[in-house]
């Protein structure tokens, strides 16, 4: 008899498997079945609730009230620090923006009030006018957060930093404004030991304390130090994203084994959180006692809800974690990876889809890779055959020149010579443009050396003549009459000319007009930067460039041309700004194209009178 109970008891349980295993719906069925205990266990929440609602009540508003008082005063600590540097900016000291004057602010604000770690002024440039941390006199913070913040007229606060000793540290500013205009902004270094000190002695029961959280959730203060120091994130926790939402919420949550009773209070402007947390344990330990005696009557039903709730739930979050994982590892770049599916449901179905996707994605990457690998070497090929076709070209003229001169008396021998130099030099640059196909993802290499740039620009001209005489090309000049030099790269600036003409020839295939022209930009006027630029335009009659064109024409691989290969603009750029310059292009259709280079120079001489 009791071998056949057995018998019957597997029976059972095999029909119960398998009813289970073919579809969702079937385990969905079983989970709210077990839902029929619920009236009874509404009943004693309901009981429980009764007395839990005033107590939770009680216990709520009591650390709402803590976390309101630490965030007040917390604020005013914070406060109190930029009020000082309100009133800064209202001396004379501060707005007349005088460099000595403003020293001497900075340090009396840093020797009065020992909270002020480090004080300074900067100017509406970023540049640091005063500053009380010797070094940073040259230093300009125009890019800094706290600048863009006080220039648009808005105050600042940092997020918290460390020392190296581990003491805490945040930044805030103040605009300076000089009637009704930003002429500055003032900025201040505090130390936060004291909010440590505050936060630390608020109590909170036996088990409770306080601790402090920035915007992102990440623990500002704390009374383990080692979740400061490790920047602990409490992002991760559901009650944060109503953070975002909402300026006070009061929730329980799971931490370990033990369930938490958790304020908080945001602190205004600064968007941080001040979070009382106690022990659930402790908080309600009274409610708890009541509320023993009618979990007793309702543990059984509870339990029996809880087996099957749990046996459902298992049942249908373990293939679903299966298939979850299983999308993970395809997510991460696995495609080989199979889903095993132990059921027979419409997840299963499913897991196969997925399993077929990966398979078929794994060959067409496959096929992908293939497809790049070539297309990468055919280009490659195009432009090596494109960028060494012009210096070739070059010598190859410059040699019939030399050919048909070289025995000719008349010619000095000087200028027999050049043609030479200049072959010369065309090869060194198709050993140069290798390299740079080489180097294209990374910034040029500058080798620094002192040159007059009209004596550079005009050996590239000379190396163009004979072409521009071929094409029906007329080259005008128009150069200043200072002496442009600085410390620039000779070759890779001389590559920078020479794509640039070739590119203005090949517009004018019809012939037309070249106009070079370089002026001097001195600093206060149209320059922004406090040095000397030189600006030097290559204007050419052809059609001109559309302007939907005109800004992708600095992108590596982009050309118009059958031949092109869309590196001698991307890489004249790149020389360009790394000599701390600009390139740019303004064109018109049927008005021609203008290719604009500003270099940085220095202080420029007249050039002698040549009579």
């Amino acid at each position: 008899m009791k071998l056949n109970l057995n018998t019957r008891m597997r029976l059972l349980k095999r029909q119960f498997d398998r009813f289970l295993s073919r579809k969702i719906s079937n385990r969905l069925i079983v989970s709210y079945m077990s839902l029929g205990v619920l009236p009874l266990v509404i009943v004693s929440l309901v009981l429980i609730s009764l007395t839990q609602d005033t107590l939770q009540t009680y216990i709520y508003e009591k650390n709402r009230e803590t976390a309101l008082r630490a965030s007040n005063e917390i604020l005013l600590f914070i406060r109190e620090p930029l009020t000082i540097l309100q009133t800064a900016t209202l001396t004379r000291d501060a707005i007349g923006m005088d460099a000595i004057e403003q020293i001497n602010l900075v340090n009396r604000l840093k020797e009065g009030y020992p909270i002020f770690r480090k004080v300074f002024i900067l100017n509406d440039s970023g540049q640091v006018n005063a500053t009380t941390r010797f070094g940073e006199e040259n230093l300009n913070f125009r890019d800094d957060p706290f600048f863009l913040d006080g220039i648009r007229g808005k105050e600042y606060f940092s997020d918290v930093y460390f020392t190296q000793s581990r003491f805490p540290l945040m930044s805030i500013a103040e605009p300076i404004e000089r009637f009704g205009q930003i002429v500055g902004v003032i900025v201040a270094e505090i130390e936060l030991r004291s909010i440590w000190a505050l936060v630390d002695n608020i109590p909170v029961g036996d088990t409770g304390f306080v601790f402090l959280l920035s915007r992102e959730g990440r623990v500002i203060a704390h009374k383990n130090k080692d979740k400061v120091f490790e920047k602990e994130d409490y992002s991760r926790f559901d009650f944060f994203s109503s953070l975002k939402t909402e300026k006070e919420l009061t929730t329980a949550y799971q931490l370990g084994e033990d369930t938490h009773v958790l304020v908080y209070e945001s602190v205004p402007e600064l968007n941080w959180g001040v979070v009382v947390q106690q022990s659930h344990r402790e908080a309600f330990a009274l409610a708890t006692q009541m509320q023993k005696r009618v979990l007793y009557l309702t543990a059984l039903t509870i339990l029996i809800a809880a087996i099957i709730g749990l046996l459902g739930v298992q049942r249908f979050t373990k293939p679903l974690l299966t298939l979850v994982k299983g999308v993970r590892e395809y997510g991460e770049g696995n495609l080989q990876h199979k889903i095993e599916m132990q059921t027979r449901d419409e997840l299963a179905e499913l897991a196969q889809e997925f399993n077929s996707m990966a398979k078929s994605l794994h060959k067409n990457q496959i096929r992908l890779r293939r497809m790049e690998r070539l297309a990468a070497l055919s280009r490659f090929a195009s432009l090596v055959s494109h960028e060494i076709r012009n210096p070739l070209n070059a010598m190859n003229i410059n040699m019939q020149i030399l050919k048909k001169t070289i025995h000719k008396p008349d010619v000095a021998p000087e200028r027999k010579t050049k043609y030479l130099d200049i072959i010369s030099s065309e090869i060194t640059r198709m050993n140069e443009l290798v390299t740079n196909f080489l180097i294209i993802a990374r910034p040029p290499e500058l080798n620094m050396i002192r040159i007059n740039i009209h004596e550079l620009l005009e050996e590239v001209l000379l190396l163009h003549e004979a072409q521009a005489t071929e094409k029906n090309i007329r080259i005008e000049r128009s150069l200043t009459t200072d002496n442009p030099c600085g410390m620039l790269d000779y070759n890779q600036l001389k590559q920078v000319l020479h794509n640039i003409i070739v590119n203005a020839f090949d517009a004018m295939p019809d012939g037309g007009k070249l106009s070079v022209r370089t002026t001097i930009i001195e600093p206060g006027k149209s320059n922004k930067n406090n040095r000397h630029f030189v600006k030097m335009e290559f204007h050419d009659s052809g059609e001109g460039i559309p302007e939907e064109i005109l800004q992708e024409v600095f992108e590596f691989y982009y050309t118009t041309k059958r031949a092109g290969s869309g590196l001698g603009l991307a890489i004249a750029k790149q020389i360009v700004q790394g000599h701390q310059g600009d390139v740019y292009i303004e064109s018109k259709i049927g008005e021609g194209t203008a290719v604009i280079i500003d270099l940085p120079i220095d202080q420029t001489t007249p050039a002698l009178n040549e009579n």
